[in-house]
Parts: C-alpha cells; sequence; structure tokens
C-alpha cells in the first residue's frame, strides 16, 4: 500500500532511515525506531480504538500517535497485531498538517515509489501485511519533520467469532508475542522487534466500542474492567488507560433462544448495499466416534511457562483423556525444539483402556515448558508420512500459544491432509497467534477455541 506523494520542505539533514532493509533487531514496538547507533526512539503518545459492532461484523478504527522528539527529519517504522482474517481498507496518515491518503499497489511498485519519496525528502507511507504470521502488518512512515506529531490511522473490518451458540466475540489483539523461528533457532517478533517490551511500556490504549441493540441480551467483558451506558439503540463501551499486555476480549450475548439466522444490510453508496447472511444450527447431529483416531499434539516449549499456560495445557489434557470414547485409539505428541510421542506404534494410535489412559494421565501431570523452542511443523510433518489407516478417522487437537514464526508453511501443511485429518486448535494465553490457532482449523475444517487464564474449561 501507497500514498499519493505529497511534497515536504526539502533538509540538508540526512533522513535517519529505519531497520526495514538493514534486518536490525529494533529493541521496543511498536515504537518508532530512528537511529540505530544511538538507539533512540520515537516515542509513542497515544493509541485510541474505535469499534462499531453490528451483528457479527465489526468496523474498527485504529488511530496511533507518535512524535518525533529528534532535530532532525526520520522515517520510522512499527508493527500492530490485527484479527487473522481482517480486512485493511484505509490507511491515512496526518504529518505536519499534511494529509496523506493510501492506495492499493503492487508490494514491489508500491516499495519502490515509497523509497523514492524518502530519498527525495518527501511524505509517504507504506503498509505491508507479514508474509510468514498473517496476524502483524509493519508501516513505514517518513518522512517526519523535527518535533513534529504523526498519527496513523487504520480502517479494518473484520467478522467475529460464535462461541457455543450462544454469543458473539469481539477481539482487539494488542499484544504481539516473539514468535520462535526454526531457522534461526531462538525467539523471533515481527520483522526483528522486541515484543516483550510492550509489557511494561508507559503509554496505555484507549477503547470506544458502539454495539447495536437489536437481538442482543448482555454484554459482557473477558478481559478489563470496561464502562458501559445504554441508549434505546446501541450500547456504548469505554476504557481508558489499558495496559497492552493481553487482547481485548467482548461477549456479546444473544438471546436464550438465539433465532437460526442473522442477517445483517449495510448501505455504503445512495444505490447500493451490502448483505450478509449467518445460519445457527441448534440442533448438532452427534458425530460417531467409532474406529476414531485422537492425536494430541501439546506445545511444551519455553513460552508455555508464562502465565502458567502449562498448567492449561495440563488441565486439558486431563480433561481429554478422562473424555475419549471406548473404541477409540489415541496418542500425546508433545513438541518444542524437538517432539517426543508417548506410544511409539507402528499404527501411530493405540487402544484407549484403562492402561493406557493412566499412562496418559501421569504424563499430563509431569508436563513441563521444557522442550526449547516452538517448532510445530516437524510432529506434523509426521502425522503427514503416516496417515490414518482407512478404516479410522484422525482427529487431531493442538494446544499451543502458538508463538512460532513460520505460520503459512504449518497451515499448508495441515490443508495437505485436510482429506484425513481434522484439526482442533486450543489457544492457550492472553495473547496466542490467532491466525495459527483460526487458521489450521479452517485448513481442515475443524474447530478453534481460545483459553485465557483463569478461564474455567469443561468438556
Amino acid at each position: 500500500m501507497s500514498d499519493e506523494i505529497d511534497d515536504l520542505v526539502w533538509s540538508d539533514e540526512p533522513i535517519h532511515r529505519s531497520t526495514r532493509d538493514d534486518n536490525i533487531d529494533l529493541e521496543n514496538i511498536p515504537t518508532l525506531r530512528i537511529n540505530v547507533e544511538e538507539k533512540t526512539f520515537v516515542p509513542l503518545y497515544n493509541v485510541a480504538v474505535e469499534a462499531w459492532i453490528h451483528t457479527f461484523a465489526a468496523d474498527i478504527t485504529l488511530t496511533q500517535t507518535f512524535i518525533n522528539l529528534e532535530d532532525k527529519p526520520i522515517e520510522a517504522i512499527y508493527v500492530f497485531p490485527i484479527e487473522e482474517n481482517a480486512a485493511v481498507y484505509a490507511l491515512t496518515a496526518e504529518i505536519d498538517d499534511r494529509l496523506i491518503i493510501a492506495e492499493i499497489k503492487r508490494k514491489k511498485v508500491a516499495e519502490a515509489e515509497y523509497n523514492e519519496a524518502i530519498i527525495h525528502g518527501q511524505t509517504a507511507t507504506l503498509l505491508r501485511q507479514s508474509a510468514e504470521t498473517l496476524d502483524t502488518f509493519i508501516i513505514n512512515v517518513g518522512a517526519i519533520p523535527p518535533g513534529k506529531e504523526c498519527r496513523v490511522m487504520i480502517r479494518y473490518v473484520t467478522e467475529l467469532d460464535l462461541i457455543d451458540g450462544k454469543s458473539i466475540r469481539f477481539v482487539v489483539p494488542s499484544t504481539i508475542a516473539p514468535r520462535y523461528n526454526p531457522e534461526l533457532g531462538h525467539l523471533q517478533s515481527p520483522d526483528n522487534t522486541n515484543a516483550e517490551y510492550v509489557q511494561s511500556t508507559p503509554y496505555t490504549i484507549s477503547f470506544q466500542i458502539h454495539v447495536e441493540r437489536n437481538g442482543i441480551s448482555r454484554v459482557a467483558n473477558l478481559s478489563h474492567p470496561v464502562n458501559v451506558s445504554t441508549s434505546s439503540e446501541l450500547i456504548n463501551i469505554s476504557t481508558q488507560d489499558v495496559a497492552l499486555d493481553r487482547d481485548f476480549i467482548i461477549d456479546i450475548h444473544l438471546p436464550r433462544r438465539p433465532p437460526s439466522m442473522l442477517t445483517a444490510v449495510e448501505q455504503y453508496d445512495s444505490t447500493k448495499y451490502a448483505a450478509l447472511t449467518a445460519l445457527i444450527p441448534h440442533n448438532l447431529v452427534k458425530s460417531n466416534y467409532m474406529k476414531s483416531e485422537f492425536i494430541f499434539i501439546v506445545d511444551c516449549s519455553g513460552s508455555m511457562e508464562d502465565e502458567n499456560k502449562i498448567g492449561l495445557a495440563r488441565e486439558a489434557m486431563l480433561l481429554f483423556i478422562r473424555s475419549l470414547p471406548l473404541n477409540s485409539y489415541f496418542n500425546i505428541i508433545r513438541f518444542g525444539s524437538h517432539y517426543q510421542i508417548l506410544f511409539e506404534s507402528e499404527m501411530i494410535s493405540v487402544d484407549y483402556n484403562e492402561e493406557t489412559a493412566k499412562q496418559a494421565e501421569s504424563l499430563s501431570y509431569s508436563m513441563k515448558a521444557d522442550f526449547g523452542g516452538t517448532e510445530l511443523l516437524e510432529p506434523l510433518q509426521y502425522l503427514k508420512n503416516n496417515p490414518p489407516t482407512n478404516d479410522r478417522s484422525r482427529q487431531v487437537f493442538i494446544l499451543t500459544d502458538g508463538e512460532v514464526s513460520n505460520t503459512n508453511k504449518v497451515i499448508e501443511l495441515c490443508r495437505s491432509m485436510s482429506s484425513t485429518t481434522r484439526i482442533f486448535t486450543f489457544g492457550l494465553g492472553h495473547s496466542p497467534s490467532r491466525s495459527l490457532v483460526k487458521g489450521l482449523a479452517r485448513a481442515t475444517n475443524g474447530h478453534f477455541v481460545f483459553i485465557p487464564p483463569g478461564e474455567k474449561q469443561h468438556s
């Protein structure tokens, strides 16, 4: 995405470049890096989110304001998280009373125009989606004049998730966890930034959420204290001074007996309308578990120690083991920098009986976050190389915080197994990778669940 270039007063001072092309680690996000040698940053002054929720879709405006306190013009870069299935449709930047409106262009063309503008001291912006993780965007903004403010506004739309047929969940990701890169052998943050800084930043984020009252019973916040006001048409939710240490989550509860169909109609022109329809099944046919194979893949990497995510995994595994149906087959694979299989068997899985259940429970009680990095691709490749027999249907349950950098490769591998395997993903912690957790389930016609710390698990 590139803008219509706006002239800026030329300066004799060199423009300090970001590290986008130099591949040098940044030490703070989402602050803007401007001077590699001196390690100085453009401070983030304000973050604001405003959202309008229409049934099962949301229109969100994210505004971030930065200030250049240096005595020279700069080019800056920052990274921000976004919902996995969101679509960005507008980007504007205000710099020194100039409004820059972005337009969509091919990546190479946009980058060439942007670089040309920066070289000549002109104002430009560049927005890119992370090619590997899918749920982060990177923006370059330049040139910001000395002592001036930069206000960047991103607008995007996203679908909302239906939870247990009873409520609609709205999520604004506000943290970017470092992702393990198997090629480098260590954690790497998006665009080589250090995401751990977010948890200790002095700035906060504010929210204004407007929910149409039509057909909803109540609104509950699962992540932060909020202020709520109502009118005949809207429920307004607001909060100030929210720390960027967890995702912002709101559940919009439907009536006790929700309708079988929800429809939303929006007029976007004097003569044009857009409509969306969602079907909500009430009586699901129970699956036949005869000859089913259940494979549990549990993340035991070092990052699972944070927020006691490994404790959530242990609790979930014990629930799974005690809920398996008779006449089924199962196995457990723990993974990190390597993977270990509980039952070594030519058939990949073993009979579920009293003896194997006790072994699985014993392993679950003792699981620790001591497997190093997060290399999910290898255990999944093992399953692909050993497909289920013709008389078995394979269900794979993945419990992870999703801190991997090769999200695309993992999803595409699972997509190639979708004819024989369904994957059910469980995102653990305050800010799991939503693109990974949702993407794996969607690629294989499975289902996804997010389990934040403190949430009670049930069958």
